[in-house]
């Protein structure tokens, strides 16, 4: 964690003021008189992390719903200053600035080897809206375990950065995407036109077998999907994504859920076969959907039971509005009647359409947090679906790609970074600790031979 110390010479030991704490409904902020993304400073370090406005702050009596853990961000936009991945208190307090790996898109908390790691994705974002890269496994000691990606794919595609999971403790999925030649003449492309198909690979992490890999164009007919050429695919670096595939999840049968954008919709598939069993939403719904079930433009589906998939339903791409709003769903599937129906449904604080990016997270106590992806802004739902807190952080072309609550303990192999300053009668010592969730303020075993006082380094 990020902290101030001031150093003085008085006897006294008390505890240590926490660094930056976010905005509260600062209307200065909100109106872009701060900047577009404005930032949090440190004094010993430069990090310049977004800083939030809570539009929506706890209180006394929402404190006890809140979730346990940490908040998972990875602010990227033209207007921030400096992107990347960030874990926050729920003050808005920096715990771990994850800058030094760059840009990123998906950042959580997965369990690899039976023990917590950040998964976090590294690499080159394509101008035509997908990644080449790779993912980073980092251990509580933010020790990099594991670099994969994908394996002997067409044109040596790499992962891309719209999902990734591990799962049973040892193997991932990855999407990529894999561009070929094709006559796109009867879409209204190029007869010597490009197109990206939609590719996601299981693999065993340590030794980067292939466990399985599956293709959209060997499944799914560019005619099932929602969008042409219009200028692209004329190149390589330009082609055609019809598909857009965006998330990818299993069951207990180790089948697979995978979500297309540009579909809208969700195709359940044999994890042998690679056949598709079922499709739900777009054209060829093999469900019945029931009142307000549809969906378009779609991110993140989870499994949440054996009947349940979660999803969050962004009603909107560039070029296109289909609702007022987005929101995150909860549907309830029957696979003998083939009907699907709407169980539950998350609405934004503003009631705004996102046009990309977006995800709904379930906790354990019923909570919900929902990033909403092109807008930038997240928030915390208790159980009943009433909102706990909502914060943005930024105003200009900030995002993140998703936004989530986890609990993490880090206990980082550096040292704290140490800045001195004033005169010899009020020396003011400055300390941070990148990714200590564990240090005190105030701890002996930070500063054992300092006695301290505080004095914060920052009023909102």
């Amino acid at each position: 964690m990020l902290l101030p110390l001031a150093l003085s010479t008085a006897l006294l030991l008390v505890p240590l003021a926490t660094a930056e704490q976010a905005y509260i409904g600062n209307s200065d902020y909100d109106s872009g008189a701060l900047g577009l993304s404005p930032t949090q400073s440190f004094v010993g370090t430069d990090f310049k992390p977004v800083q939030l406005n809570f539009q929506l702050a706890a209180n006394d009596s929402t404190e006890g719903h809140l979730s346990d853990g940490f908040l998972f961000i990875a602010p990227r936009g033209t207007d921030v200053e400096q992107a990347g991945a960030l874990i926050l208190d729920q003050n808005g307090t920096v715990v771990w600035d994850g800058s030094e790996y760059g840009s990123t898109m998906l950042f959580i908390v997965t369990q690899y080897h039976d023990e917590d790691h950040i998964l976090l994705w590294q690499g080159e974002f394509r101008a035509a809206g997908y990644g080449f890269g790779h993912y980073l496994l980092l251990n509580s000691t933010y020790d990099v375990v594991a670099n994969f990606t994908t394996q002997d794919l067409a044109n040596d595609a790499l992962a891309d950065f719209h999902d990734a999971q591990i799962w049973d403790g040892d193997t991932a999925t990855m999407t990529a995407y894999v561009v070929s030649q094709r006559d796109l003449s009867e879409h209204n492309g190029p007869s010597d036109g490009y197109i990206a198909s939609g590719v996601f690979q299981e693999i065993d992490v340590e030794s980067n077998e292939v466990l399985f890999t599956w293709n959209s164009l060997d499944h799914v007919d560019p005619y099932d999907c929602y969008t042409d050429p219009g200028s692209t695919g004329d190149s390589t670096d330009n082609p055609w994504d019809y598909f857009h595939i965006n998330a990818i999840d299993k069951d207990n049968s180790a089948n697979y859920l995978v979500s297309s954008r540009h579909c809208h919709a969700l195709f359940y598939i044999d994890h042998t076969s690679g056949d598709i069993t079922w499709r739900l939403g777009g054209k060829n719904s093999s469900f019945t959907m029931g009142d307000n079930t549809d969906f378009s433009w779609q991110h993140d589906n989870r499994w949440r039971s054996d009947d349940t998939i979660s999803l969050f339903d962004n009603a909107a791409s560039d070029w296109q509005s289909d609702a007022e709003y987005a929101r995150g769903m909860l549907l309830k599937i029957d696979t003998e009647q083939m009907t699907a129906d709407l169980e539950k449904e998350w609405l934004p604080w503003n009631q705004t359409v996102s046009v990309s990016q977006g995800n709904l997270q379930i906790l354990d106590n019923g909570n919900a947090v929902i990033g909403w992806g092109h807008q930038p802004f997240f928030q915390e739902y208790d159980s009943d679906g009433n909102v706990l807190w909502a914060a943005r952080f930024g105003v200009g072309d900030v995002q993140s790609y998703r936004a989530y609550r986890f609990e993490w303990t880090g206990h980082p192999r550096t040292s704290p970074t140490i800045a001195v300053s004033g005169t010899s009668d009020n020396i003011t010592v400055y300390a941070s600790w990148n990714g200590a969730t564990e240090s005190r303020a105030g701890s002996s075993s930070v500063l054992p031979t300092m006695r301290l006082r505080t004095r914060p380094s920052f009023r909102p």
